[in-house]
């Protein structure tokens, strides 16, 4: 045969031209094999981590880089991995409380801050401090600081796991939040969408002070580091800001980390993302925020990725005021 690069006779046998080095036949890619890894590893060449051991490629995914948790029609979340993170270290927790004096919903929403230690683990104890705390009534502020205090005994010697968190306890047509950090809360309905939250960042800290514009703030490399958090190194930092808000009518209540709104930071550009998820058309609200998630990882899906969203459809008899969905 012929080389196609140098056109030097060659045994037809040959791999590689003897003249100029060329590869000949193309290399074929190993047959996958089934519970094994793409690059022809077998099941017994994957570790207990779901690791290949051959090319080191991620064979079998952790439980926890795809978590879904539905209560109803109207309640569930969705967090994920996306597609650049090694590891979910986002967490949600949500339930309807039942025997309430009146129906109650509470949500919680968890990004473990990366730069640290073991956070993945800080956002699941928050999430789930915060969710069994609110549950038995206790004080948004309690809540927030026995999280605190249980985030911050997660640290060892010279590390310090940590979390933001955004946290409702809805009862008697009202929605009660707090937070720390950036993860953030949405009103959504037919006039669009309402941030509930502020982010707890350098850049809002910088600029509700008066010290520099927006303008100049948002082009510092500080800007989107957050001012507070839960975990050992936070100190006064971990004091939640805590706000209320009356539900008015139809709509829905959504939660979310970066790895979302970072994609669509503006409340009209969320409010498009959500109703693109079908709510306007009656989606229920796992699909919703499945949709969602796919939103961000079409963007690039560069973070983790959490969406929570409770929808409060029109009341049947308006007159009654309930707007707790079932």
């Amino acid at each position: 045969m012929e080389c196609p690069n140098c056109t030097a006779t060659l045994p037809d046998d040959d791999i590689f031209c003897e003249e100029c080095g060329v590869r000949l036949v193309e290399e074929q890619a190993p047959e996958p094999v089934p519970g094994g890894c793409s690059c022809g590893a077998g099941p017994g060449e994957v570790d207990e981590d779901g690791f290949c051991t051959r090319c080191g490629k991620r064979v079998r995914p952790r439980p926890e880089d795809h978590i879904e948790i539905v209560v109803s029609p109207d309640f569930a979340a969705v967090s994920d991995r996306g597609l650049r993170h090694d590891r979910n270290e986002d967490r949600a927790a949500i339930r309807a409380v039942p025997g309430a004096a009146a129906a109650t919903c509470i949500l919680v929403v968890c990004d473990g801050v990366s730069s640290s230690y073991d956070s993945q683990t800080a956002a699941e104890t928050a999430a789930e401090t915060i969710l069994e705390a609110l549950a038995h009534e206790s004080t948004m502020q309690d809540a927030f600081a026995d999280a605190a205090t249980r985030a911050a005994a997660l640290g060892r010697a010279g590390e310090a796991p940590s979390t933001t968190a955004v946290a409702a306890r809805i009862a008697d047509h009202t929605i009660e939040i707090g937070w720390v950090g950036d993860s953030r809360a949405y009103w959504i309905d037919g006039a669009g969408a309402k941030q509930l939250t502020r982010d707890h960042s350098w850049l809002n800290d910088v600029v509700a002070s008066g010290e520099i514009t927006f303008d100049e703030a948002v082009k510092d490399q500080r800007a989107h580091a957050i001012t507070r958090w839960l975990g050992g190194d936070a100190g006064e930092n971990a004091l939640p800001e805590i706000t209320q808000f009356e539900i008015p009518g139809a709509g829905a209540l959504l939660f979310c980390t970066d790895g979302l709104w970072n994609y669509a930071p503006a409340e009209p550009e969320i409010a498009k993302a959500v109703n693109d998820a079908g709510l306007p058309d009656g989606a229920d609200a796992l699909t919703v925020c499945r949709r969602l998630i796919d939103f961000a990882k079409e963007q690039g899906g560069h973070d983790n990725i959490t969406a929570a969203l409770l929808r409060f459809p029109e009341p049947e008899d308006k007159q009654n005021g309930e707007r707790i969905p079932s």
